[in-house]
């Protein structure tokens, strides 16, 4: 029923009239939000991206005299902060939500791990754990193509953070080698040993169908079965999958805007490109997560409109043996006054998997506002409830989650 309500009221909103806007501007954002904080997490990254990148910019004026340089240090600015949404936001994520009391390393080379204080006690906590980072850095990426979506944009130095989480997804399991047996540089058996995360999300798998410890695939001793061509099949779906995510039309808008409006125009915001009916921009989505006994594959479709931007999708779950689907709709951004809100309901039918781990129907629903205070400052909080079973971004038990921040423009 408060799936169903969410819905309905997303259906009258959609119809309502516009309120008048007001001024638009990107604040800044430090929030916290119940483990695994994907997603509060990631929005407090992605300001400190836009905070450092103005920062570099107005040095000397550079970026007014030569707005064409900014990749120069957006990029690689993007990719610091991406390696601690990966390891922090989403590896750590899992880990705190599952007391694992997880820490971090990284290299001044942008290399970086995720370390436990404790094994995983079960392959569903092993598996969330391995696909954590990427789907951390799926979470960042899509609230700022949402926030791209807007009349008044996003802020430009966002894009390249939020390009490369999109890509992350795909480029991990594009990395992950064919289970085929042999133990050479690069093969699976060496990628197990070397803590690759999709092998690991694969061996993890395999693990739970057979009734193998979590812990001997955490240290490297479980007895990897490459004869098993559930094995395979669960790599053939990731990688289909990592190609569902690439072909979104969101990502490759965004890039454009950003070299269009930001790089080439000097513009410190920047608007995606849509297709135009009336007053309404439509635009395409692809998506993807990998599950403790599923892939996800979404595919959404975006109506940008002067009150806020509505979406609709459609879910893809494959175990490998068994499909099923899933359905959501969303409001991202919805003006009412000095409110900012945001509404979202999904339901799905879990699919029959070997593993086991989740059965029947799941749901969630969200509802987010940010409520400016003042012209400098403002509030944020979130609450949500949801069953058991996996959705990115969200705790993996039944029950309630909450979050809230302080926002703040300058």
């Amino acid at each position: 029923m408060r799936v169903l309500a969410v819905f309905v009221v997303l259906a009258v909103l959609a119809v309502l009239p516009a309120p008048a806007q007001s001024q638009a501007y990107d604040p800044y954002f430090l929030g916290y939000e119940t483990e695994p904080a994907m997603d509060f997490g990631g929005r407090t990254l992605t300001s400190l991206q836009s905070g450092l990148s103005r920062a570099f910019g107005s040095i000397r004026d550079v970026g007014d005299r030569h707005p064409g340089v900014a990749p120069a240090w957006e990029f690689p600015m993007a990719a610091a902060i991406l390696l601690v949404q990966h390891e922090v936001g989403g590896h750590g994520g899992r880990g705190r939500e599952f007391g694992l009391g997880p820490s971090y390393g990284f290299g001044i080379d942008l290399s970086g791990y995720t370390d436990t204080e404790r094994a995983p006690r079960t392959n569903e906590e092993l598996l969330l754990l391995s696909s954590g980072g990427t789907e951390a850095d799926q979470v960042l990426a899509r609230r700022v193509f949402l926030d791209l979506l807007r009349p008044e944009g996003v802020d430009g130095a966002k894009i390249p953070l939020a390009f490369m989480a999109k890509l992350d997804l795909t480029l991990y399991i594009a990395g992950a080698p064919r289970p085929l047996p042999g133990d050479e540089e690069g093969d699976f058996i060496d990628e197990s040993k070397s803590g690759n995360d999709v092998v690991s999300y694969l061996i993890g798998r395999q693990s739970q169908r057979q009734g193998g410890s979590s812990a001997d695939v955490w240290n490297n001793l479980y007895p990897i079965d490459l004869a098993d061509p559930l094995l395979k099949d669960n790599w053939d779906d990731a990688r289909l999958t990592a190609a569902w995510n690439l072909l979104d039309p969101t990502l490759f808008a965004a890039v454009v805007a950003y070299f269009r409006d930001h790089v080439l125009g000097g513009e410190d915001r920047v608007r995606a490109p849509m297709l135009r009916v009336g007053n309404v921009g439509l635009s395409l989505g692809t998506r993807g997560a990998l599950g403790p006994q599923s892939v996800s594959r979404f595919l959404d479709l975006h109506a940008a409109t002067d009150r806020g931007i509505f979406t609709v999708y459609v879910r893809d779950l494959d175990s490998s043996v068994d499909r099923t689907f899933g359905l959501g709709a969303g409001v991202h951004g919805l003006r009412l006054g000095r409110l900012g809100v945001g509404l979202s309901a999904d339901v799905w039918d879990e699919p029959e998997a070997p593993e086991g781990l989740y059965e029947g129907n799941g749901w969630n629903a969200t509802a987010e506002v940010d409520a400016l205070l003042s012209d400098r400052w403002g509030l944020s909080a979130k609450l949500g409830s949801k069953s058991e079973g996996f959705l990115p971004g969200l705790p993996v038990e039944d029950g309630i989650y909450l979050g809230f921040g302080i926002l703040g423009a300058w």
